[in-house]
């Protein structure tokens, strides 16, 4: 369990956590945290109180449940809060999306195959790519019993890859809340960084809120 000294620091989801909570849309209790506290425009102190307060099970599991997340490394705890930037998801992409690829090009597309933000890359072939997108989700749709159930293959991305397996091109694919979007990555992807979070976070606020 969290020792009492952790009550008046901020809680801070990691690179890790943001992750997980958009991995699939499976509904549990972790991911529900996690995305709840992603959707927050304000640093929240860490209590037990906030944690059954989001998650509405009562003060031992939620306690219990914090720690385990905790100890995976899907949060951090901070003395002093962190910072949130919330300029407006469209003023924060062309910051954002460069961090997340080892070349600098990336894109941001959701479900139907729109582009919402590129980096790198040539509006026809982000808008390209973006509907390429759109019929990478409903294949995954087609055969997501095979892969989810039978295979237990977790997530929905796709990359193209070379001989050596390494990615040339990733489409890794977000849920928040009932909504998709996919991060086009070209070359080695860069996801274990702030800039995820703050892109996650943005994505959460403007279609979940806390």
């Amino acid at each position: 369990m969290l020792d009492e000294s952790y009550r008046n620091q901020y809680v801070q989801v990691t690179p890790a956590g943001a992750y997980y909570a958009t991995l699939n849309s499976a509904a549990d209790d972790a991911r529900t945290l996690l995305l709840q506290l992603l959707s927050a425009d304000i640093a929240l102190p860490y209590s037990n109180a906030l944690i059954t307060g989001i998650t509405g099970l009562s003060p031992e599991p939620a306690a219990e449940l914090f720690d385990r997340l905790y100890r995976k490394g899907f949060f951090e705890l901070f003395k002093q809060p962190t910072a949130i930037v919330d300029e407006g998801l469209e003023k924060m992409l062309p910051e954002l999306l460069p961090a997340l690829s080892s070349t600098g090009r990336a894109v941001l597309a959701d479900d139907q195959g729109f582009c919402l933000g590129c980096a790198g890359f040539e509006e026809p072939h982000a808008e390209a790519l973006s509907a390429l997108t759109a019929d990478l989700i409903m294949l995954y749709e087609r055969h997501h019993q095979l892969l989810d159930q039978q295979l237990g293959v977790d997530g929905e991305s796709w990359g193209l890859l070379d001989p050596l397996g390494q990615s040339q091109l990733g489409f890794w694919i977000v849920h928040i809340g009932s909504k998709k979007f996919a991060l086009i990555i070209d070359q080695t992807p860069q996801l274990n960084q702030a800039a995820m979070v703050e892109l996650l976070s943005a994505l959460a606020r403007r279609y979940i809120g806390f």
